[in-house]
């Protein structure tokens, strides 16, 4: 058995992802599998911890349910003995992801789509997310996902989890202004809804996280599981347009078939059969979670010698929505 054609995808960046070819004889027939290896960062990365062990249960529950397409997961190894690091494996699947970088609105796959195909895009999207949803996690056994284990609240976890992040993993010395995160955050802790139900929420829903047939644009599978958490499933749906806000102001413009936030939440209401109550409150979430892994990103590469100037982790995208939505409130 031998393993061939190491490389690294177009996109993930939290992650090192590679693809290869394992190929094998069996039974003096030829055999190869195309495979996606997932490793846990040895350096210094955008997250605390990474529980590959948790994203390889969840696709695996998940690759139970038919409606909800997910890589096939192969094997987990959570020793440091192979590799130096935790990694998992999975079936490649054939399929493209919208970049962050450059913006999917401005250059690449999305940008090359006509308006027709980026609401097929959109329409498939939000009808996965909603399937999603509407899964049982409890029978799927999905109770080690944050937020479902025993004395866990769902209502709470994610939030307090970026709580957390802010206050431990950023705060540190950094010296990057967070005086609106905090404002953010009393808001979240003042105005926090009781949702009507809970679910699996992807967490890093975003459309650079689904792959897409190249020819239907189809949604060939939902990927990257590690910001997975049980919660109000409405916090997906607001993450879907907060990353699309951005990169909406990363390329300058916003390309005809992409959905207004009316048109997204009528897509889900549709595709769910459920009425969205806390859009907003998510919306804010949504960016003070996004804001703050940017705020660890930049300060990351500035301490590297990255030439970045303070007044651009004063106005960057998610500052500045964060500001417009307690504006807003």
């Amino acid at each position: 058995m031998t393993v061939e054609d190491l490389r690294r995808p177009g996109a993930g960046e939290s992650s090192d992802t590679q693809l290869f070819t394992l190929r094998w004889t069996q039974d003096g027939q030829y055999e190869s599998l195309a495979a996606v290896l997932r490793c846990a960062p040895t350096g210094d990365a955008p997250f605390p911890e990474y529980d590959l062990r948790m994203q390889f249960g969840i696709m695996k529950a998940l690759a139970t349910q038919p409606d909800v397409p997910v890589p096939e997961v192969l094997w987990l190894e959570e020793g440091t003995k192979v590799l130096g690091t935790s990694f998992l494996t999975m079936r490649a699947v054939d399929g493209e992801a919208p970049l962050d970088f450059p913006s999917y609105q401005g250059a690449g796959f999305y940008f090359d789509a006509t308006p027709d195909e980026r609401r097929h895009i959109w329409r498939g999207t939000v009808a996965a997310l909603a399937r999603q949803h509407a899964a049982d996690w409890e029978h799927l056994g999905l109770t080690f996902v944050p937020g479902g284990g025993p004395g866990e609240d769902p209502r709470t976890a994610g939030l307090e989890y970026w709580r957390r992040y802010l206050n431990e993993w950023i705060k540190q010395g950094d010296p990057a202004p967070i005086a609106v995160f905090d404002d953010a955050l009393q808001w979240l802790d003042r105005n926090r809804p009781e949702p009507s139900r809970v679910s699996l929420c992807w967490g890093d829903a975003k459309l650079g996280n689904v792959l897409y047939d190249a020819g239907s644009k189809d949604v060939a599978a939902i990927i990257d599981w590690e910001l997975a958490s049980i919660g109000d499933p409405e916090a997906d749906l607001a993450s879907l347009q907060v990353s699309d806000l951005r990169a909406q102001d990363s390329a300058g413009t916003c390309l005809d078939g992409t959905p207004s936030e009316d048109e997204l939440i009528a897509l889900y209401e549709e595709a769910s059969g459920r009425r969205v109550e806390n859009f907003h409150y998510q919306l804010v979430y949504s960016t003070f979670w996004r804001g703050s892994v940017a705020l660890k990103v930049m300060t990351r590469m500035k301490q590297q010698g990255a030439e970045i100037d303070d007044a651009v982790f004063e106005n960057h995208f998610p500052v500045r929505y964060l500001r417009e939505l307690l504006e807003r409130s």
